[in-house]
């Protein structure tokens, strides 16, 4: 009996240990993070600016599972080959270029706000795709 007692405090210690181990760190209490990042066709929780994406995208890799991603900005590019239309927004500066890859311009035009979500992939550190991709003007989007 004497044995059982040190061993049971033994385990209760172990226990402890992987439970506070197991526990997220706690938010910080600034409110809510911002995330524009969701599952695929899910809503973020939070909508990007132009000026945001390369803080808000630095540590995020293209992954093998699709994630999506939403900004919003004015157009900077619009182009329809027949097929496939190409909206680009944000760049400027130190900004990086979002591609949204889409079906149709929506009558879209260089100098448009609009919010675009999709498919994230990175090519590389100043170039975003979004493929495939919504586009909307911000008073069209939908919470």
């Amino acid at each position: 009996m004497h044995l059982r007692h040190p061993a049971r405090h033994l385990m209760r210690a172990v226990m402890a240990v992987l439970l506070v181990g197991a526990v997220p760190p706690a938010q910080a209490q600034d409110g809510p993070e911002k995330n524009p990042f969701a599952d695929p066709d899910m809503q973020p929780s939070y909508r990007a600016q132009c000026h945001e994406v390369r803080e808000l995208t630095k540590d995020r890799e293209t992954g093998a599972t699709r994630i999506d991603f939403s900004v919003t900005g004015p157009l900077a590019l619009v182009h329809f080959d027949s097929t496939l239309a190409y909206l680009g927004l944000c760049g400027s500066g130190s900004d990086p270029k979002v591609l949204c890859v889409t079906y149709q311009t929506n009558d879209m035009k260089v100098g448009d706000v609009v919010t675009v979500a999709g498919g994230y992939s990175r090519p590389n550190r100043d170039f975003i795709v979004l493929d495939p991709c919504l586009a909307q003007r911000p008073d069209e989007a939908t919470e």
